[in-house]
């Protein structure tokens, strides 16, 4: 867990967003272990199929594990996104001073929420037009699909936000030359 992630409830103020985070997190965590587990056991379904001569191929099983890929990798990535465990590229902001490093979180913070609220709005729009596909072997709609994707940036908004208000309610602590959490 990265440092950041383990002070951050010091901060006054994050009370409830801590806690709608927290519960996105537990969301996701068991989202993404979830579809982890049914895309493992349909994987190995459509190897045994394919070899054992007694069994007929399992044509299904390639579908479901890529559907249960997109559930594990978008809720995956919300975790991660909570975690502070994406990749991140620090090189140049690390060298800068406390308070341009704390307005450019901020800024991060913004440019997160406003790529998060496109995807929320095109992703949207893509349920209402997957919702009218089916899979070929399942004939499961692709609605299902997207909607993994869907919760994952839904995920990633509540923490998003309570970054954004974490960063936002240190300004008055970095802008007087203390230590932020």
């Amino acid at each position: 867990m990265g440092e950041e992630h383990k002070n951050l409830k010091k901060v006054p103020g994050l009370g409830a967003l801590e806690l709608c985070s927290s519960l996105a997190e537990r969301v996701g965590i068991v989202l993404a272990t979830a579809s982890g587990f049914v895309m493992l056991f349909s994987l190995l379904v459509g190897v045994a199929t394919r070899w054992l001569p007694f069994m007929t191929s399992a044509i299904w099983s390639e579908e479901i594990a890529r559907m249960c890929m997109l559930w594990l990798t978008s809720n995956g990535a919300s975790v991660a996104f909570n975690r502070l465990e994406l990749v991140r590229f620090n090189l140049l902001t690390d060298i800068m001073p406390e308070k341009v490093r704390h307005l450019l979180e901020i800024v991060s913070d913004v440019c997160i929420l406003i790529v998060l609220c496109i995807l929320l709005k095109y992703g949207y729009d893509m349920l209402l037009l997957k919702a009218k596909v089916e899979a070929a072997a399942t004939h499961i709609s692709y609605f299902w699909w997207a909607l993994g994707l869907y919760i994952g940036f839904v995920l990633m908004v509540f923490h998003g936000v309570k970054f954004l208000v974490k960063h936002l309610l240190e300004c008055k602590t970095v802008w007087k030359g203390g230590e932020t959490a």
